[in-house]
């Protein structure tokens, strides 16, 4: 029946999918949005937003004095060894530290509230592309079908490959991984801190410190071999906490992390964007910026 076809569906209520999910509910559109995951999310996942994202949450709706309360103003660049640092001039604030678990709840919580049918905990299996419609057929079987998909599954998704939309393999992998970890109330308050480390290897490898009043996160882009990021996130993980540049030792956290390729410059990497009713978004279509490897921004612009 036809009122059992949505506008749009939106796979991944990531900040691109649930930013796309509010904009088109605010225009009356028909909308669904689904996930893997269940909400409101839980854990820490540390981010970092820069200061264009306030009028884009205005936009949205969504509480930016509530989110947005982690700002830092400064953000130090060291060499490899530590023995150089600097610290270029910002005027005013220069981002914002944010848990994305917070920030992807408030986003979905703000979707909701804008009529968006949100379907989660359950994983989008597959894709069936038809002439007028798309279905998105679920791990249970559920059926959702709409005029349009939006794909927003994140940078790792089999699901490119079903839309017949790959990344071409001509530009070179960046690696990237990522250690999280709260911290206790017994280190009281902190000033939010951001840091950069810079020529981790002669191909331009670099990490980027982020320590909130509540969390701390280390995050490495590896320009190298995969197999030679494990050991050199490890290592600036314990580097850094010897430096007391961050209050926690993430290095057995990093030796459990994820090695991932990165999204960035992916998107020029790829054909098109634009498929058979369907469209890819976020980290699927490799909006990242290229030279600081920020994702949350460029996905919900």
């Amino acid at each position: 029946m036809a009122s059992d076809i949505y506008d749009v569906v939106i796979v991944g209520a990531g900040p691109a999918g649930a930013t796309a999910a509010i904009l088109l509910a605010q225009k009356d559109r028909r909308v669904a949005l689904l996930d893997a995951s269940t909400f409101p999310r839980t854990g820490t996942l540390a981010g970092w937003l820069n200061t264009r994202t306030a009028p884009l949450l205005d936009e949205l709706g969504v509480s930016v004095k509530k989110l947005l309360n982690h700002t830092f103003s400064e953000v130090t660049f060291h060499n490899q060894d530590f023995t150089k640092s600097a610290k270029p001039t910002f005027e005013g604030t220069a981002g914002y530290l944010v848990d994305r678990a917070v920030l992807d709840n408030a986003l979905v919580k703000r979707a909701d509230s804008c009529g968006v049918t949100m379907i989660s905990g359950n994983t989008v299996q597959d894709v069936n592309l038809g002439e007028e419609t798309t279905i998105a057929i679920c791990e249970d079987d559920t059926r959702v079908e709409g005029r349009l998909l939006m794909l927003a599954a994140g940078r790792v998704t089999h699901l490119l490959n079903d839309v017949g939309m790959t990344r071409g393999g001509s530009g070179s992998i960046i690696w990237s991984g990522q250690a999280n970890a709260p911290l206790p109330k017994s280190a009281g308050k902190r000033e939010p801190m951001v840091g950069v480390v810079l020529g981790l290897d002669r191909k331009g490898s670099f990490a980027i410190y982020c320590v909130s009043s509540t969390w701390v996160s280390v995050t490495i882009n590896w320009y190298g071999d995969r197999g030679e990021a494990m050991p050199a996130f490890i290592h600036i993980c314990r580097t850094l906490h010897e430096q007391n540049l961050v209050p926690e030792n993430l290095s057995a956290l990093a030796a459990a992390a994820p090695i991932e390729p990165c999204p960035a410059s992916a998107a020029l990497d790829m054909d098109s964007h634009v498929g058979k009713n369907t469209l890819i978004i976020g980290d699927a279509g490799g909006f990242v910026s290229a030279a600081s490897n920020e994702g949350i921004y460029p996905a919900m612009w």
